[in-house]
């Protein structure tokens, strides 16, 4: 029986839609998606709480479930933080895409609901509303500038972890 899962990247930063009627296929499908490059050395985990998924599990896990596929080396870590659902549908990518601009209008409506939620979307998704070409005279031009704030903000901390990993990298391959 196929059925159709969300696949992650271990950043979360990529996510695509995949139809797969085995672990083995789900897989091949997903690493093919993700751009991973040996599909033999991935390992498939559950996108909320780190829980490995064997062939056996497959079996039992329900359509729509978010898996993050690990490359070699990588490790599931939790998300920093709690993404409204209202605005992760409207990032996942399935297999047809979506406008840039579509997307950033679906972002900025649900942003109109609730504004706070500004600090949870992702770097991505900041950047799409921070592109996004919008009329002089339309009400989301203020909250495209919270947005472009955040983006600002969150890139520099990115930047910064970046940075932090490669230092950790350095100090670790000189102990060794």
């Amino acid at each position: 029986m196929k059925k159709a899962v969300r696949v992650w990247s271990q950043d979360r930063r990529q996510r695509h839609g995949v139809v797969a009627g085995s672990y083995d296929e789900a897989i091949q499908k997903g690493a093919a998606k993700l751009g991973l490059p040996d599909p033999t050395e991935v390992t498939i985990v559950l996108e909320e709480d780190g829980t490995v998924v064997d062939e056996d599990y497959w079996e039992t896990i329900p359509p729509d479930t978010k898996l993050i596929l690990l490359a070699r080396g990588e490790a599931w870590r939790p998300s920093p933080l709690s993404v409204p659902s209202n605005l992760l549908l409207v990032s996942d990518e399935t297999d047809g895409t979506v406008d840039e601009e579509q997307k950033a209008r679906a972002l900025l409506n649900a942003l109109q609901e609730n504004p706070a939620s500004v600090a949870l979307l992702s770097l991505s998704d900041l950047e799409i509303i921070k592109d996004a070409k919008l009329n002089k005279s339309d009400s989301s031009m203020q909250l495209q500038e919270l947005c472009i704030e955040f983006y600002i903000k969150k890139k520099k901390e990115a930047e910064a972890m970046e940075f932090v990993d490669l230092l950790k990298e350095h100090l670790k391959g000189n102990d060794d």
